[in-house]
């Protein structure tokens, strides 16, 4: 994984700004693999991507995600901070992850792959939460009767939609993040998922207008193209930016 240039940030915040957190993510991790295809990208497991993902915000953010949460208990806000290496100790290697084996029972076969980034793209561009859950259980699961009739996934009983989302769960720990942090004023336990997609676009958000500031210094002072200042190294730059405002 190569490092995020500040032309390439500007790049994806301004292509990038309308599109919902998992097209934003896929654009940051092409940017920084550039020798994957698109379709390698699209066909990337949820586990890897969030691996990516906490790789990137490392280098390129650092290792540190700072937190705010609601304690759903006591109504405390509080902040904390996380390691991004640290977090995904223990994940399994990328080449250990099996598609779970199918469900069969009396009256279903449920044959699942685990949703890669390109199922999460198809299913947030649904209206709504109910419309990206049925887009994912669609896009995930092929359900069939013992005569070989297709069932639709959503209309499956509960207990085997949950039993079909325990097994991918089990299969790609790392699809979804999940932390546990005690309130600092109740102990009540807050267990809540880490989206690191919404994680490193507000890192991007919050580096674009700073950089954007540094071009209009430089280029009302010296005269020079955003090209060339975003080509500058760090301490050339800061460098050049402190003899402006001397």
């Amino acid at each position: 994984m190569s490092s995020l240039a500040d032309s390439d940030l500007l790049h994806v915040w301004e292509t990038m700004r309308r599109q919902t957190l998992p097209r934003r993510a896929a654009a940051l991790l092409a940017v920084v693999a550039p020798g994957m295809t698109s379709d390698q990208l699209a066909g990337m497991r949820l586990g890897e991507r969030e691996r990516r993902l906490l790789d990137l915000h490392a280098r390129c953010f650092g290792p540190r995600l700072s937190c705010v949460a609601d304690c759903p208990q006591c109504g405390e806000t509080f902040e904390f901070e996380l390691d991004a290496r640290a977090l995904s100790a223990g994940w399994p290697d990328p080449a250990e992850v099996a598609q779970p084996a199918s469900i069969e029972t009396h009256d279903y076969r449920v044959d699942m792959h685990l949703p890669t980034v390109a199922d999460s793209i198809a299913a947030s561009d649904g209206h709504d939460a109910a419309q990206a859950y049925t887009t994912l259980l669609q896009r995930c699961l092929v359900c069939t009767t013992p005569t070989g009739e297709t069932v639709a996934p959503e209309a499956l009983p509960p207990a085997l939609l949950q039993e079909a989302a325990a097994r991918m769960e089990s299969a790609d720990p790392a699809a979804e993040l999940m932390i546990s942090m005690p309130c600092p004023a109740c102990d009540a336990v807050l267990n809540e998922p880490l989206d690191l997609c919404a994680f490193c676009w507000a890192e991007v958000e919050a580096r674009a207008p700073r950089l954007l500031a540094e071009v209009h210094a430089l280029a009302s002072h010296y005269g020079w193209s955003e090209a060339d200042i975003l080509a500058m190294s760090r301490i050339r730059r800061d460098a050049y930016l402190g003899m402006v405002s001397s």
